[in-house]
């Protein structure tokens, strides 16, 4: 007889997920910036530059805080995290000139995403049972996710009513109530299961194809993320948000199904799909004219999200050491960053150089090149 499948749904799974949900609807909020960048007289390439800073700051935190969460503990980043996303939207709320301080202000929401990505990561990877990795991503997972929908909207509508400072304003509250949770929340900290050890070459041959598919989630969604506000107004489109919401319910339903997709089948045969589905959901925006053709971008990009991520992350999770479990989940989120930066850097830049559209073309051929040569990695 089997023994029963031990539940995903702990007190520190259930806590974690809260403070993730309230920390990304914060942080989410914040795709709305390069409007108020724009309405502030900054242009295209100074909106990637300054959205960058988020990912820059990122990548260079994130390897040095991969070990020190091994060594200290999950809980001191998550607070760290919670902290600093309060504290920097306190600053936007009094930011009325555009300046050197928005870089600054960027590359502290970065170092924010470091802290607490990496420490709650790595709490979820303790946590989960072995056969339940993906299906375990997929699920906590929705408590991000879901501010994809719900921060952009709902900030749109703030927008209209009350202009900017009411959106900054509520980012400081959500910032606070993460802060709140991750404080009163008791995370448990790991036994010493193994001693440090380092990462071999063994290890860099096997990470391979989880940092190929992770750069290319980045860099997909970073560009859609940074530039669909301003290319929204360029096309002619009366709102965006149907965009956040249906992207948002297909990959909230579609991580429940992935999650255990995944687990059921070889990682590899779930991620190579999806990540032709975000090369063409890429390309489709060169032709973005309509809601219509906005929301059809938006499921086939959702869709392809909700099967894609789970599953990278599970392979990850299968791949990194025991003993250095920060350390190789620091680099899995590296590799997402790095794809983010380019994305929002390159395609800035490419944008004012080609147009929009073309860029998008140009975007959507390189994602379909990576994922052959994700496929050709073992």
């Amino acid at each position: 007889m089997s023994p029963p499948r031990r539940s995903l749904y702990t007190k520190p799974f259930i806590l974690a997920a809260v403070a993730n949900f309230l920390f990304f609807a914060n942080l989410n909020a914040y795709t709305l910036l390069p409007l108020y960048i724009h309405q502030l007289g900054g242009r295209e390439g100074q909106i990637g530059m300054i959205m960058a800073m988020y990912s820059v700051a990122a990548i260079l935190c994130q390897l040095g805080i991969g070990p020190l969460v091994d060594r200290l503990g999950r809980k001191p980043f998550i607070v760290l995290g919670a902290a600093l996303v309060t504290a920097v939207s306190t600053v936007f709320l009094f930011s009325a000139q555009l300046g050197w301080h928005f870089y600054l202000l960027r590359f502290l929401q970065g170092l924010a995403f470091a802290g607490f990505t990496t420490s709650n990561l790595t709490l979820l990877a303790d946590l989960a049972p072995a056969s339940r990795r993906a299906e375990a991503v997929g699920v906590f997972g929705v408590s991000g996710l879901v501010t994809i929908a719900l921060a952009p909207a709902i900030g749109e509508v703030l927008l209209r009513a009350s202009g900017f400072r009411a959106l900054f304003a509520g980012t400081v509250l959500l910032g606070a109530g993460t802060l709140a949770v991750c404080l009163a929340t008791e995370v448990p900290r790991p036994m010493a299961i193994e001693s440090p050890r380092p990462l071999g070459a063994g290890f860099w041959r096997g990470f391979t194809p989880v940092l190929l598919s992770s750069f290319q989630f980045g860099l997909a969604n970073s560009v859609v993320f940074v530039f669909l506000p301003p290319f929204g107004r360029y096309a002619g489109l009366p709102r965006i948000a149907p965009f956040y919401i249906v992207y948002t319910v297909m990959a909230v339903a579609v991580r429940f199904l992935g999650g255990r997709l995944a687990d059921q089948l070889e990682r590899r045969q779930v991620i190579l799909p999806s990540l032709i589905g975000l090369s063409v959901g890429i390309l489709l925006f060169s032709t973005l004219r309509s809601t219509w053709m906005l929301v059809l971008i938006a499921f086939i990009n959702g869709t392809a999200h909700g099967f894609v991520f789970p599953a990278t992350s599970a392979m990850a999770f299968d791949r990194a050491p025991r003993g250095a479990r920060g350390r190789a989940l620091a680099i899995f989120n590296t590799a997402a960053l790095a794809g983010a930066t380019a994305g929002a850097v390159g395609f800035g830049w490419l944008a004012e150089f080609v147009g929009y559209r073309m860029g998008f073309v140009v975007l959507g051929l390189a994602l379909a090149v990576g994922s052959g040569v994700f496929w050709r990695k073992r």
